[in-house]
């Protein structure tokens, strides 16, 4: 488990990292993608199957619930899978909804922040600069 908890890490942490740079630097642009995102039934649901199949593939290879970097991997797991279930359980109107809540430059800021954050302890934890 060792391997794949480490190899996890290293993803998901390249990966919020580098996400989260470029939500913040490109917000402006990605307001309008995603307000377009909402308004398209079909990209909804591929993203949320996607996203399902993702956090469950997460959640079921890595159940490691301890209060260090590998319990959070797979709380992302478990966050992806909610997330994903909440797209399919909406009525489209609701998703629609939603989005515009989320859709605006301060939750982009915060979003991106806690990527980084998030991003560096698992970059962190993963390349072996945090000691298990």
């Amino acid at each position: 488990m060792d391997e794949l908890s480490i190899f996890l890490a290293q993803l998901l942490g390249l990966y919020f990292l580098i996400a989260g740079i470029i939500i913040m630097v490109r917000r402006k642009s990605l307001i309008p993608a995603v307000a377009e995102f909402g308004h398209n039934r079909a990209l909804v649901l591929v993203v949320a199957l996607v996203e399902l199949m993702a956090g469950l593939a997460i959640a079921l290879a890595h159940p490691i619930w301890t209060p260090d970097w590998r319990g959070l991997i797979t709380l992302i797991g478990w966050w992806i899978m909610i997330e994903s279930v909440i797209y399919l359980i909406l009525p489209f109107y609701g998703m629609r909804k939603l989005i515009r809540k989320f859709n605006t430059p301060r939750w982009y800021i915060t979003g991106g922040f806690v990527s980084v954050v998030l991003g560096t302890y698992l970059v962190a934890a993963g390349f072996g600069f945090i000691l298990s």
